[in-house]
Formats: C-alpha cells, structure tokens, sequence
C-alpha cells in the first residue's frame, strides 16, 4: 500500500464518506430512541431540542448494560484486568512470577490515572448505540472518544482495520470575535470557526501504523507508531462489511414497539383524564347561573339537569389493554439489556441463588462481546502503556525486546468475562484448595507446600508475596534465632538453680558456725554477684 494517497485526504474522506452513509443513518435512528446526545442528528447545533422519548426504558438500559461491561473489564478491587506470562504458555518460575506480578500492578495503576474508565464507558453507549467507536490515546495516557460521524474505517475481508481517517477542529488563531449565531453542526466537516483537520492512519506491510495530518490539503504532520493509539472497536462484525451493528439495532424492532405502546398508553391516560359539566338544554337549570357562581354560592338548578361528561369509562378498557402491552414489552426490552429487574425472578419465596443464576444466565449472552473487546481494546491499550512507559524510563528499556508480538518471551493475557471477574475465580480455588488440605491427614498435611500457597493466595489478591511470604533463608534464621533464645534462657535458669543451692549450703555453714546468729546482708549480695545474679 502506498504511503502517500493519489489524491488528499479530504477526497479520500468525501469518498469513504458516501459508504458510511447507511450506517450513519442507522446509528442516528438507534441514537434518537435511545440516547439522543450519542449521535445527534445532521446539521443539529445545541440549541435545537432533542428528540423526547415517551419511555425511558431503553435509554436506563444502555446506562445499566454500559456499567456492567465496564465492572466486568475494569473491576473496582484495584486489581488488574490483565495478566503478563510466558508465550509458550508454560508456568513461569517463582521469582519471575512475582516480578511479573509487580510489573502489572505498575502498568495498571499508570492506566487508571487518567480518564481511561471514563472514556471506556463512554465507549461502551457509543457500540451498545451505534456500534463503532474510535478512542485515541495519547502519549500522557489520557483518552479520547470519538464518534461515529467524525470517522471513517476501511477493512479487509478478514475484519482487520487497514485505513483510518478522522477529523479534528481546531479554533482559528485569528478568529477572536466568533459570531454569537454560529454554532457547532454536528455531521459537518467544515464548521464556522475552525479549522478541520484531517488524520490519516494506515497500516504498512510490516505492521506499523503511517499516520498523516493534513490542513488546507497540505499534510502538516507525518510519523510512525510501533503501537497504534487508535483503536476501532465495533459491537457485532459482519462479514466483508467496514462498519459494526449495534446491540440497539438488533432489538430495534422491541424497543420500536415499546415506544408505541408506551405513547399510545400517555395519550389514552391524557384522554381519560379529561371531563366536562353538561347541562340539560332543555332543563330549568340556566347554563349563566352555574358558570358565574363561585364556589359555595346558592344557584337555582335542579339535580338531573347538571352532569359530568367523561370518557373515561369508556376508555378505561383501551387505557388497561395498552398498559398491560407496555408492562410485557418493558419486559422484554429489559432482558435485551440485561437490566436488574429483567434478572430478578418473581415470587414469594426467591433465594438468593436463584437471582444469582439468573443474572450469570444472562450475562453470558455477551461472551462474544467480551472476547471481541478483550482482543481490539485492553490488550492494544497494555502494550501502549507498556510501549509509553519505557520510553518515559519507567520500565526497564530491556523489556522493549520481551514484550515484542513476533520475537518477544512475554504474552498479555486478558481476564475478562463472567468466569474471569478480575482474578476472583483463581482466588475461590485457592481458598478451596486451602479448606481441602486442612483437612487432610497429619502426614499428608505435612507434606502440603504452605509457602507456595500463600504465595499463589496472594497473588492472587493482587498483593506482592515478597512483602508477606518469609523466604527459606529467613524462615532458617528465625528459627536459629527461636532456638539461641530457647538455650540461653536454659542456661539462666541452670546458673540460676546453680546459684541458689550454692547460696542455700553456704548459708546453712555460716548458721552452723555462727550459732544462728544472721548472716550480714552486704555477704548475701556479694555471693550473689559472684554468680551473675545479683544487681
């Protein structure tokens, strides 16, 4: 693939563009019954209103489904969502292990010191929504999203993104008085007030990542990355397509339903609301002397000539049929969002288990989407940040070689999904490893390698072993320790045994040659010190 395209990149975007056409106005559809501010419509500027929804529904949903992808990839336990091993897969020795262990608990605590969880929920509504997302991230680890209609993405038939081209607006550096009644446009490439750059990143044969700026079709910046910042992330591929499908679009039809339901139900509700005084025509009762009294006040009228016109007793039937749809559709767009009380079975006697299963139930459903996530997102954002982090000569430059894809020794695992929640699982096997062999016989017990299940316990929790685990040789010095202490206090008490039946005779001798007169103190004391025992 050439570098340097035939034509400007503003022309090749006006040509990506007319492809991307179809999915922008999909996206949009999805966007207006969902969240409107994801992808406003063509031309809207901030001060026309968005599009109201008669149910909100499916806008809790993409909230609530968003937050729980984001808990599943990036937990709140301070543990990292990745794991660095061996390539060939084998298990790597004690002292690597930790090191390793070390080594990523650095690299995640650099991650989350931006707006990284911030910019991944942000992303999550835009593929939930749109399906296509873009997040860039630049060199001081921060993160930005961009839309879909200020992008345009080309792939090969395997799915793999070959050319990426966006649009960035830069306000003029002369244009201080901007006029008050221009505003931003959204799905516009050229905006009052700034300039519109454009960004194209392209993939050479030898993996790198060609990037180009260009400013009035002049490229004003050009470069190479080892690690590309900008990650194309889609909900659902189909095949020989450039653009995803969203989570959105394959419920539209529900949610679609719901909303007609839902407005059907606002309006028969409104309608039989509604009433009127009547009065007989025909009756004594006169209309003037009703409507000029006020309240409390004497009027002449006769009781079957005043009456009340409502439709609501013809209407309640419709009102009742349209609120039971509503209640079933409510149901049905909440399980497509795996919402809380879409999980929650009903009934007088559920246990807790029951509400588990469920709930594992349906966040299985997203395995595919997890696994999608885990190869386009987290393992491109670890190797940036390991990338970013050696050259800023926080990690050791020998490691550059080690994490290489082609030639390197070290692997990025990922742990995302229902049965990888961070390391929790690992650490339920451990504790049940650990119940197991307390109660294994005395014999068999003492054979149990304790040092390296602590050490695998703690890992496991995320902590360092080196700074809660005694090595051998402190354990051997310790415990010649313990048994120095134990023989000098042995030799106290014999000296001071010793010492006592020494002094015992001598005292009986002076009594026996004294006649039992007392012996002086200041003797007692000096036979004392000759024995170290005495102050």
């Amino acid at each position: 693939m050439s570098r340097v395209p035939e034509r400007s990149i503003k022309e090749r975007w006006e040509a990506l563009d007319r492809k991307r056409e179809l999915y922008l106005e999909r996206a949009r559809a999805c966007a207006a019954i969902t969240i409107p501010t994801l992808l406003p419509p063509k031309n809207h500027t901030e001060q026309e209103p968005m599009f109201q929804q008669y149910s909100s529904v499916a806008s809790r949903g993409v909230t609530s489904l968003s937050s729980k992808i984001l808990s599943v990839l990036i937990p709140l336990n301070d543990t990292p969502f990745f794991k660095l091993g061996l390539k060939n897969g084998r298990s790597p020795e004690l002292p690597i292990a930790e090191y390793l262990e070390v080594l990523s608990q650095q690299i995640y605590r650099k991650l989350l010191g931006k707006n990284m969880r911030d910019a991944i929920y942000l992303a999550l509504q835009h593929l939930i929504v749109t399906g296509n997302a873009l997040i860039i991230m630049d060199n001081d680890f921060s993160f930005r999203v961009i839309p879909l209609d200020q992008f345009v993405i080309r792939r090969n038939v395997q799915g793999d993104v070959k050319e990426v081209i966006y649009v960035e607006y830069l306000s003029k550096p002369n244009d201080e008085k901007v006029d008050e009644s221009r505003f931003f446009q959204h799905g516009e490439n050229d905006q009052d007030g700034f300039d519109s750059v454009y960004i194209r990143i392209t993939k050479e044969e030898d993996g790198r990542w060609f990037m180009e700026k260009e400013l009035d079709d002049d490229v004003i910046e050009s470069g190479y990355f080892d690690v590309s910042p900008f990650i194309v992330l889609q909900w659902t591929g189909v095949a020989n397509e450039d653009y995803g499908r969203s989570h959105v679009e394959d419920i539209y039809g529900d949610i679609m339903t719901l909303e007609a339901y839902s407005r059907s139900m606002v309006q028969g509700m409104a309608a039989s609301s509604t009433f009127f005084m009547g009065v007989d025509p025909a009756g004594l009762t006169e209309l003037n002397d009703l409507s000029k009294a006020s309240n409390g006040d004497w009027v002449p009228a006769r009781q079957a000539d005043v009456y009340v016109i409502s439709p609501s007793s013809t209407m309640n039937p419709q009102v009742q049929v349209s609120q039971a749809a509503v209640e079933t559709m409510r149901r049905e767009v909440g399980s497509g969002f795996l919402l809380q009380t879409a999980a929650m079975p009903t009934g007088d006697r559920v246990t807790a288990t029951a509400i588990r299963a469920v709930g594992n139930e349906l966040e299985t459903v997203l395995g595919g989407t997890f696994s999608a996530i885990a190869r386009d997102l987290m393992e491109p954002l670890v190797r940036r940040t390991i990338l970013l982090m050696i050259n800023n000569n926080e990690i050791d430059a020998r490691m550059r070689e080690q994490f290489d894809q082609e030639d390197g020794l070290l692997a990025i695992e990922i742990t995302t999904g229902l049965q990888a929640l961070s390391r929790e699982s690992d650490l339920t096997r451990l504790m049940q490893l650990g119940e197991m062999a307390r109660n294994l016989p005395e014999w068999a017990n003492m054979m149990f390698r304790w040092d390296e299940f602590g050490r695998a316990l703690i890992l496991s929790l995320g902590f360092d072993p080196k700074l809660w685990v005694k090595t051998e040789e402190e354990v051997m010095q310790a415990d010649q320790a313990k048994a120095q202490a134990q023989q000098q206090m042995q030799m106290q008490q014999i000296l001071a045994q010793n010492a006592a039946g020494v002094a015992a005779n001598a005292a009986n001798k002076d009594i026996s040659e004294t006649g039992g007169k007392n012996i002086p103190p200041e003797a007692i004391n000096q036979a004392m010190q000759m024995f170290g025992l005495g102050g």
